[in-house]
C-alpha cells in the first residue's frame, strides 16, 4: 500500500535547492537512501542526502540535467535511469524494482519466473525484457500492475509483484486466488501469457513450481 511522502529541506539549504529525488522500495514503498549512488549528469555538484532521506541538488550556474542515473551496487534493486526531460522539481520520484535476490516478506503476491526465446533446444534466456503483471478486476477489466522489472542479464530470471492501492479490486476466486498474465515488452513488440492464477500474499505459482519458465515464442500478441 502506497503513501503519500512529503520532502523536508533543511532550512540551511532551502532557497538554494536546485531539485531532489527520492527513492522508494517498490514492494515496501519506504525511503531507500543507504547503499546507492545517484548521480545527475549535466551537474557539477554531487547530491547531499537530506534528513528525510531524499537526494538534493544544489543550485549551480548554467545547470542542465542530462539524465538521472541509480546505481544500487549489492542492494536488491535493479539499477535505474531517468532521462532529463522526465525531471519533475522541486521532487522527483523513483521507484526501485526488486531483483531476483529481494527478501520477500510473507504478505506479497507475485511470482518468480525465466524467460527464454523458445522451449526446443537451446533453451536460451531472454535478457533485459521489462515484464509486469497484469490482473483482472471484481467487473472483468484487465489492469496494469503498478511496478515492472527487467529479465536478468544471463539468465532471463525475473520476479514480478502485484501492488495494489487500497481502491482497486480484483477478482478473487474460491481458493483466494487473483487471475493474472505476464506482459513482456521487448525491441518494441508486446506479449503476455494465459491466465495463470496467483495466491494473494505468496511469491509463488501455488498449482505449478515457485519459478516458472516462459517462452517468448509461446506468448500471445
Amino acid at each position: 500500500m502506497s503513501t503519500p511522502f512529503t520532502v523536508q529541506l533543511e532550512k540551511s539549504y532551502e532557497r538554494q535547492v536546485l531539485f531532489a529525488v527520492e527513492l522508494l522500495d517498490a514492494v515496501t514503498m519506504t525511503r531507500v537512501s543507504q547503499g546507492v549512488k545517484v548521480v545527475a549528469e549535466g551537474l557539477q555538484g554531487k547530491p547531499i542526502v537530506n534528513a528525510s532521506g531524499c537526494f538534493v541538488w544544489l543550485i549551480e550556474n548554467n545547470a542542465t540535467i542530462q539524465k538521472i542515473s541509480v546505481e544500487t551496487g549489492v542492494l536488491p534493486y535493479e539499477d535505474q535511469e531517468l532521462d532529463g526531460s522526465q525531471v519533475t522539481r522541486p521532487l522527483t520520484r523513483l521507484q526501485l524494482q526488486p531483483t531476483v535476490e529481494y527478501p520477500f516478506a510473507a504478505g506479497i503476491t507475485g511470482l518468480r519466473g525465466t524467460l527464454i526465446e523458445r522451449n526446443t533446444p537451446p533453451r536460451e534466456p531472454v535478457a533485459g525484457a521489462e515484464v509486469h503483471l497484469r490482473w483482472l478486476d471484481d467487473n472483468g477489466n484487465w489492469n496494469d500492475a503498478l511496478t515492472a522489472s527487467k529479465t536478468k542479464d544471463k539468465s532471463g530470471d525475473f520476479v514480478s509483484i502485484l501492488r495494489l492501492d487500497p481502491k482497486q479490486k480484483p477478482d478473487i476466486d474460491a481458493s483466494g486466488a487473483v487471475t493474472v498474465r505476464l506482459q513482456v515488452t521487448r525491441n518494441g513488440s508486446t506479449r503476455s501469457s494465459n491466465n495463470l492464477s496467483l495466491l494473494q500474499g505468496r511469491i509463488t505459482d501455488p498449482t505449478v513450481l515457485n519459478t516458472l519458465t516462459f517462452a517468448w515464442d509461446e506468448l500471445q500478441p
